[in-house]
């Protein structure tokens, strides 16, 4: 660990995030030197459809002027269905919400300062042709809908679901114990609540706006917000709130 790295010794901290994608964020807060408690409330799934429709769209990729991915989750599974993609065919661009996504799809060419979907449907320029927006079956509306304000056929695409997992209730006692929880989507958030309600630790540490906005209106208030919407922005802003930098 370097000298300007977060510390987080001492400290426990609470993962929410579905239990196949926890470990990175698990590894980075072990080597901030935090404990961690992985009690995850969602798990991703495939679409209802099994990943049909995206790749009939991958298969028509070329007529496509922009593919827009907005969760890490989503990028992922674009990049890993367009792999075999012959590179003639990757004329489009990719917009990415968040940072995190932007890694996950293997780099994007938009990613707005504020990380929602509805300020990239504001920097989004005007056109008139299709974008592929492949997204959570959950996923809001506000990027489609500013899209096709500005002219552009948009084709939706669910790339998977977010279900809840129900964690047992004896574990109360853990969570009382415990110094910050973390939240990577607002889907985790609500999850939660269904459990747990708003009882947790003081210190709670959301990704992005939308997972905080979430938060405060299932009645959580003071929620931290990562500056950068990544993993290691989600334990920096962790160690920020605790003041253990």
């Amino acid at each position: 660990m370097t000298s300007d790295s977060p510390t987080l010794a001492g400290r426990t901290i609470i993962v929410t995030r579905a239990a196949e994608r926890a470990g990175g964020l698990t590894s980075l807060l072990i080597d901030a030197g935090a404990r961690v408690l992985e009690i995850p409330v969602t798990t991703t799934v495939d679409a209802q459809d099994a990943g049909i429709a995206l790749q009939e769209a991958i298969d028509n990729i070329e007529r496509y002027e922009w593919v827009v991915v907005t969760s890490p989750e989503g990028a992922h599974r674009f990049r890993e269905a367009a792999a075999r993609l012959d590179s003639s065919k990757k004329h489009f661009k990719i917009a990415a919400v968040g940072t995190a996504t932007s890694e996950a799809v293997g780099g994007a060419d938009l990613v707005p300062h504020v990380q929602t979907g509805r300020s990239l449907g504001e920097i989004f320029q005007s056109g008139s042709g299709r974008v592929l927006l492949a997204v959570a079956e959950s996923a809001g509306t506000d990027f489609e809908v500013a899209a096709r304000g500005k002219g552009w056929t948009v084709d939706r695409v669910a790339t998977y679901r977010t279900i809840p997992v129900t964690p047992s209730t004896e574990r109360s006692g853990e969570i009382s114990q415990a110094d910050a929880i973390t939240f990577a989507s607002a889907s985790s958030a609500r999850a939660w609540h269904e459990v747990f309600g708003i009882a947790m630790p003081k210190v709670v540490v959301a990704m992005g706006p939308m997972t905080a906005h979430a938060l405060n209106e299932l009645g959580v208030q003071n929620v931290a917000v990562a500056s950068e919407q990544t993993l290691k922005g989600l334990v920096d802003a962790t160690a920020q709130a605790l003041g253990s930098r």
